[in-house]
């Protein structure tokens, strides 16, 4: 698909990937609306406040758009770090729930009204295409670390349902496809400490370096151009495969 002159919503897309995606998009030739919470949005881009884990504040927006939308990209997203229990006590399962509301529910809101729309569009001539949905998962969807009970049920969610929701709507000419970044470098993770972030790279096998939000919105537009990817998850991480706990990890 070609994202010229398409409608594509993102969501998280004043900040991180999000943002990232939501610059490519528009250098492509789409209309971009992002869905965030902030009011900064890139330049270019149209905002609509929404916190996607409130199912009635999705639908809401959704409706507010008003032309076909051939694009979605799920990129909201919050970290949480905690083990599932300690000599202390249980974990914060407020804490643990309100991650996956975010990271899970909400990408599950955003599809659901969305792929709703995409299938009323007009087939493109090439391949009858509709759709295309992208989902931000990670490398903790495979191989979550200690202390990541929260990110890891939410991020393993997502992927998992990358396959699934491709199943959904492949009779509708929408493909579903998702990207699961290593390390990147974020506002979401730019309090970490220089020797944590060294300790989470030294496992990557090149380059051994943060990624940069740039380079998963190059993957996501890759993934817009291009029709017979469908129903997998890109890993974009160097080659990591990250240690069971770090130094740093909840204990």
């Amino acid at each position: 698909m070609d994202p010229a002159g398409k409608t594509a919503v993102v969501t998280g897309g004043n900040s991180g990937l999000g943002e990232a995606t939501v610059q490519a998009l528009l250098a492509a030739g789409a209309r971009v609306v992002s869905l965030d919470l902030s009011a900064s949005a890139p330049d270019g881009a149209e905002f609509l406040s929404c916190d996607v884990s409130d199912a009635a504040a999705v639908e809401a927006a959704v409706a507010q758009i008003d032309a076909p939308i051939h694009i979605l990209v799920n990129s909201a997203g919050i970290g949480g770090m905690g083990a599932i229990a300690s000599a202390e006590g249980p974990a914060d399962l407020a804490a643990v729930r309100k991650v996956i509301e975010v990271n899970l529910v909400g990408a599950i809101n955003a599809t659901a009204h969305v792929a709703h729309r995409m299938i009323g569009n007009a087939p493109d001539e090439a391949d009858g295409e509709r759709g295309v949905i992208i989902n931000a998962c990670s490398i903790a969807s495979f191989e979550g670390q200690e202390g990541m009970t929260a990110y890891t049920a939410a991020k393993a969610g997502l992927a998992g349902l990358t396959l699934v929701w491709t199943r959904d709507l492949s009779k509708h000419g929408i493909r579903v496809m998702g990207i699961a970044p290593g390390f990147m470098a974020t506002p979401m993770v730019s309090f970490l400490p220089e020797d944590f972030v060294a300790e989470l790279l030294k496992d990557a096998e090149f380059p051994k370096r943060a990624g940069r939000a740039e380079e998963f919105a190059q993957v996501a537009e890759f993934i817009v151009r291009t029709p017979l990817l469908n129903g997998d998850v890109i890993r974009l991480d160097a080659g990591t495969r990250p240690p069971a706990r770090t130094q740093w990890s909840a204990g």
